[in-house]
Order: structure tokens, then C-alpha cells, then sequence
């Protein structure tokens, strides 16, 4: 009896030393938002339990942002404020466990007919998480952005009347590029693709280098102002 419970006792101390080491890991894992990221914010931004917000008086469209795999939706402020700044209403849900995947049809809910377009984009394993709306969502979705993102291969919108950008950087060390390429086929035949010149993966938000990933060429701020003018020439013609 006494060696059973000795057992017991060190099985129970090994999986608590397992999973303590295991949070750690994973909170090591998350990016959040660099400090310096706020200081270039020129808009209000509204944060509840569920989502980040900056809200336009009168916007022209709202875009719905997927945050990447592991990463804090607030890292993805600028860019809202970015696209606020020309009149694009921005609403950044936050992830289960920083996860999009985990909540991948929360654009259901937010969504409401108020007349408007409404266009969702998806960074990394977030633009994985968006493609499954717009296959079983379609009617819901003016427009599909990918930022170094790619739909999962159960996902054919081949045939999909929704326009698509696909916007991705040279120096990106994070995105699987023969994936990338083998997916196109996946995509409709007349989805727009883009290469930031210089740009990396993690420089599609704003918190720091990422594991894998290569070093950028340009700023963080510059790559940001040619990922949102990409996207705003891109919402511009589908709703104009």
C-alpha cells in the first residue's frame, strides 16, 4: 500500500512538473503587441472581452481581422488604425487561446446587415480560419484577404464568386511556400497576389520577431503602410 501511494505521489508531482512546463512553453509561444506600436495609433480603439474595435463615423466597409496563430489580436491595431484612417470600420475578435482556429465562425456573429460590405482577412493561420466562412459563408462576404496565409486543403473555393487578395512578403521564413503554391489551385482563378518586397511574416503585425522567420528589409511601419494600401485598392474595387 505505502509503495502504491509513493506512486501515486510521484506520478502526480511528474504530470504537474509536465503541465506547468507545458503553460510556460506555450505562454512563451504568444506574441502581444510591442509598446512602441501604440505610439503610432492615431484613432480610439475600443477593447471588450470578445474583440478590439476602431470604429469609423462613416465607414465605407467593415473588415473583420483573423489574428495569426499565437498571436494577441491587439498586435493587429495598427493596421486597423491604418485602414480606419481611409474609412474601413475594423473589428479584431479575440482568439480562444490566441487560436482562430478555435473560434473560426465568430465572423458569424459579429456580422450584421447594415447595408454595407463587409470583408474579412485572415494573418497566417488566421487566413486558414477565414477561408472556412467564406466556403460556408459566402453570402456574407464581399471580399477575402490572405496575409502570408493560404486555405487548409479541405477548402476548395476554386468556383467561389467572392474576389481574393493574397498578399505575401519575400523575406517570410514562417509560411510554407510549397503549400502556398500548391493551394492556389484551391483559390479562384482570378485572386490577386502581391509580394512586399522586403517584408517578413511577423512584420504583418506589430510584435517582434517570430520564431523561424527571416529578417525583414524594411520597417515594421513600412511594410504595414504597403500591406494597408494593397488592401484598400483591393476594397475599393470590389465595392465601388
Amino acid at each position: 500500500m505505502k509503495r502504491f501511494k509513493k506512486i501515486i505521489k510521484i506520478s502526480i508531482i511528474t504530470i504537474s512538473i509536465v503541465l506547468i512546463v507545458g503553460v510556460i512553453a506555450f505562454l512563451r509561444l504568444n506574441h502581444t503587441a510591442k509598446d512602441e506600436m501604440f505610439d503610432h495609433l492615431e484613432n480610439d480603439y475600443v477593447e471588450t472581452s470578445d474583440y478590439f474595435m476602431i470604429d469609423v463615423d462613416e465607414y465605407i466597409a467593415t473588415l473583420v481581422y483573423y489574428p495569426g496563430g499565437l498571436v494577441s489580436a491587439e498586435a493587429y491595431l495598427l493596421q486597423a488604425d491604418l485602414l480606419a484612417r481611409e474609412g474601413i470600420r475594423v473589428i479584431i475578435p479575440k482568439m480562444p487561446l490566441n487560436l482562430a482556429i478555435l473560434d473560426r465562425y465568430v465572423f458569424t456573429e459579429i456580422h450584421q446587415d447594415d447595408g454595407k460590405p463587409w470583408i474579412l482577412a485572415g494573418h497566417s493561420l488566421g487566413g486558414a480560419s477565414a477561408a472556412y466562412v467564406a466556403q460556408e459563408h459566402s453570402s456574407l462576404l464581399k471580399g477575402l484577404i490572405f496575409l502570408a496565409a493560404y486555405p487548409p486543403s479541405s477548402v476548395d473555393l476554386s468556383t467561389s464568386d467572392i474576389p481574393v487578395l493574397s498578399i505575401v512578403a519575400s523575406e517570410d521564413g514562417v509560411i510554407d511556400w510549397e503549400r502556398f503554391e500548391v493551394t492556389k489551385s484551391l483559390l479562384p482563378p482570378d485572386t490577386q497576389y502581391v509580394e512586399i518586397e522586403g517584408g517578413n511574416h511577423a512584420q504583418f503585425g506589430f510584435y517582434g520577431p517570430q520564431r523561424g522567420d527571416f529578417e525583414a528589409t524594411i520597417t515594421t511601419i513600412k511594410q504595414h503602410e504597403q500591406q494597408t494600401a494593397l488592401m484598400i485598392d483591393f476594397i475599393h474595387s470590389i465595392i465601388d
